[in-house]
């Protein structure tokens, strides 16, 4: 349904009693979501806040039935809710089913294609050939990195050394066909890594994005990694009754948002969906975002990496993040976080280790 629908359906009650039950209204909205969270008030009040459109000191009819209509869809919901986090686009207001956001310069699913390697190599040598790959790639970086010298010379001209993924003036050419750098690669991992920790340590619990993949995530020029897609973003309170309610005859049935990440079990004698998860964001990360990035060696890397190493080493941390427990507190997902985090500072530090041939 969408927010013309939303709102058609609320044309029918009267100015009077969308105004009595408005307050009513946002409160039963933010227990539906987050469930009775100690701080959930809070929230209720800022929401109650926003929907006085016209900031007079009162709620008319229209205000009510349009602010209402838009809550009930998640994007606009979740942005309210974690406008004060760092790694969410703001949330700059609304009109009707309209709303305005920050814009990030770059998207990283852009930033980190599987593209411009070796792939074509990939699929006739051998895993035991991979070291000729790395050797390949460390010397054409060399060549490519000496016919780009009129670039990096510009640069010096500007005061400024343009990087083919962060610069707007190069990413337009090269963003869709240039991987990012290994330095590049690792600071935006560690800053997925405390993006996951930051919207669920939040007043109002635990949240999980059941539609995780590169597309959705915005770096800016500071390289904060922003989510920019809210879309399927549940609190844990409504992913729990939107998994309950569901009838079921297997596993594969139980799942909210999208169906390869919210992912639960069947209790077959019951019929219905538990909402005990098989995994949460930090596995989808670790386990299947982390290879994808670091899969394949940049030609463009000045400096050369111990991409054999890197490679195994991100492989042993994806095996490791299978055997992480889903956890249900902000203080075991800090944990955990915290724990990936280290063992990818390791393997940062020994994968800068130049190739030596």
């Amino acid at each position: 349904m969408t927010w013309f629908e939303e709102f058609g359906k609320r044309q029918n009650i009267t100015d009077k009693d969308a105004v009595a039950s408005y307050e009513n209204d946002v409160s039963s909205r933010v227990r539906t979501l987050f469930g009775d969270c100690p701080r959930c008030s809070e929230l209720t009040s800022v929401l109650l806040k926003l929907g006085d459109g016209d900031g007079d000191g009162k709620v008319t009819g229209s205000e009510a039935r349009t602010f209402l209509s838009l809550l009930q869809y998640m994007e606009p919901m979740m942005l309210i809710t974690l406008n004060d986090s760092k790694h969410t686009v703001d949330f700059y207001g609304y009109c009707g089913g309209l709303y305005v956001l920050e814009k990030v310069p770059f998207i990283a699913s852009k930033m980190f294609p599987d593209l411009y390697t070796w792939e074509l190599l990939d699929l006739c040598l051998a895993d035991a050939l991979h070291p000729l790959q790395d050797m390949l790639n460390y010397y054409l970086g060399k060549i490519l990195n000496a016919a780009t010298f009129y670039v990096q010379y510009t640069g010096v001209i500007l005061d400024k050394t343009p990087s083919f993924t962060k610069y707007p003036i190069f990413s337009t050419l090269f963003q869709m066909n240039v991987p990012a750098t290994n330095l590049e690669k690792f600071e935006f991992a560690y800053s997925l890594l405390d993006l996951i920790l930051e919207v669920s340590d939040s007043p109002y619990g635990l949240v999980q994005s059941c539609d995780l993949h590169l597309g959705n995530y915005g770096i800016t020029s500071d390289s904060v990694v922003k989510i920019i897609d809210l879309d399927l973003m549940f609190p844990y309170a409504f992913r729990k009754t939107l998994l309950e309610q569901k009838k079921c005859k297997s596993d594969a049935e139980c799942w909210a948002g999208n169906n390869r990440f919210c992912l639960s079990t069947c209790e077959t004698k019951m019929g219905t969906c538990t909402s005990t998860m098989q995994f949460q964001d930090l596995h989808v990360v670790c386990e299947g975002l982390f290879p994808v990035m670091f899969s394949d060696a940049n030609v463009l890397e000045p400096q050369g990496y111990n991409n054999t190493y890197l490679r195994e080493a991100i492989r042993k941390l994806s095996a490791f993040c299978t055997k992480l427990p889903v956890v249900y507190s902000v203080q075991e997902l800090r944990r955990d976080i915290q724990t990936v985090k280290k063992k990818l500072r390791s393997i940062e530090v020994r994968s800068t280790v130049k190739l030596q041939v």
